[in-house]
């Protein structure tokens, strides 16, 4: 790392043993969001394994996300605790500086990486909720999906290569460096970052407005959609900080701080959005009342026990609010962010099955009358 000498000059004097630090705050989010990151994932794949049995590569592309956020997290505390990424830069010992500058450049990796493949799963999501009709958005982001993989792979590349030789981007030195320009190639990836956020979490939209969800369910996808944009926003903040951070270099472990922080918020959040749509069918079972406002029953009347034309009008009530514009669904589906494809089909099923309920209960009612018939002569 090229340092000048009129830098080194202008820092004041050392201080080892009680320097100014940043806070615990980069510590406790990431703490915190990684927690809540494992839980969300865990109940994802559990729903997707036991539940739904639906275990697709949307679930396979975000395991994969978690093998390097979780490098990205050790990475993190590695480099706040043990190597002077909370303190200014002249309060870092000397023993410090290039570690901890392996330990940036490892997070760039990872974070690249992880969040690519938290892109690549939601769209996997995305791919298989639509149905015929959808052939050239699934085109659109096939082809979104190629371009995201190879930008991530160029950019990982261009990480590790922007020097010559390699060691030189973390050695301390006094004299400028083989290395191309790192602020120009960050910006460019942070702006490809920023694109293929929002194209991330525009593209279910018109699929979602299409669906006429009872309120609850609108507010959690609001909730969904607005932690969504969080994510693309915390983009643009770690973009501009990343700027300004590699715009000389004056006092790199201090101005950093922002940078881990909306990295944080982008990566983990990012995550928790792409895994909460797929764990609905699980709630349904374990917590229906979270995701639904009544719930389905024989009615009665006081005094009066129910009749099978009661459950006629239960089955009748049941295949109402399974239509397609109610969108409820049972144990085991995918969710109303998920069951698109084959609505008609099973809808079409129920009314069959239903049919046949109504067959039934015509000859349980003859034989219901004959009973009570025979039942009246022996009385008398």
């Amino acid at each position: 790392m090229y340092l000048s000498l009129a830098t080194i000059e202008s820092w004041p004097q050392p201080n080892y043993k009680d320097p100014i630090e940043r806070g615990p705050w980069v510590i406790v989010i990431t703490i915190v969001l990684y927690a809540l990151v494992l839980g969300v994932v865990g109940l994802r794949t559990f729903t997707r394994v036991f539940i739904s049995r639906s275990f697709g590569y949307d679930d396979i592309t975000i395991l994969i996300a978690m093998i390097p956020t979780t490098a990205f997290v050790a990475v993190t505390l590695i480099a706040e605790f043990g190597y002077g990424w909370d303190r200014h830069a002249w309060d870092v010992p000397l023993d410090e500086v290039t570690p901890g500058i392996r330990l940036a450049l490892a997070s760039q990796i990872l974070f690249g990486i992880a969040s690519t493949c938290t892109r690549l799963s939601m769209l996997f999501l995305t791919r298989r909720i639509l149905t015929t009709g959808y052939e050239k958005l699934r085109r659109v982001i096939a082809v979104a999906m190629v371009l995201m993989t190879v930008a991530c792979v160029v950019f990982v590349f261009v990480v590790i290569f922007q020097c010559r030789p390699v060691a030189a981007y973390w050695t301390f030195s006094l004299v400028p460096q083989k290395c191309i320009d790192e602020k120009t190639h960050l910006l460019f990836q942070g702006i490809i970052n920023i694109v293929s956020d929002f194209f991330t979490v525009m593209i279910p939209i018109p699929i979602v407005l299409k669906l006429k969800l009872p309120l609850r369910q609108r507010m959690l996808v609001a909730l969904l959609f607005g932690a969504a944009f969080v994510v693309c926003f915390a983009g643009v903040v770690r973009t501009y900080y990343f700027y300004r951070l590699t715009d000389g270099y004056h006092d790199i472990t201090w101005d950093a701080f922002p940078v881990w922080i909306s990295s944080a918020i982008e990566l983990y959040i990012g995550i928790i959005c792409t895994s909460a749509p797929p764990t609905k069918p699980f709630f349904l079972r374990y917590v229906p009342k979270l995701l639904t406002a009544t719930s389905h029953y024989f009615p009665t009347t006081r005094g009066q026990s129910p009749t099978l034309n009661s459950g006629k009008d239960f089955a009748l009530k049941h295949v109402h609010t399974n239509s397609i514009d109610s969108q409820t669904v049972a144990d085991g589906d995918e969710g109303d962010f998920e069951e698109v494809p084959g609505r008609l089909q099973k809808n079409s099923q129920i009314h069959k099955t239903v049919e046949i309920s109504q067959s039934w209960l015509e000859v349980s009612n003859s034989v219901a009358s004959t009973s009570r018939e025979s039942v009246e002569k022996l009385v008398r």
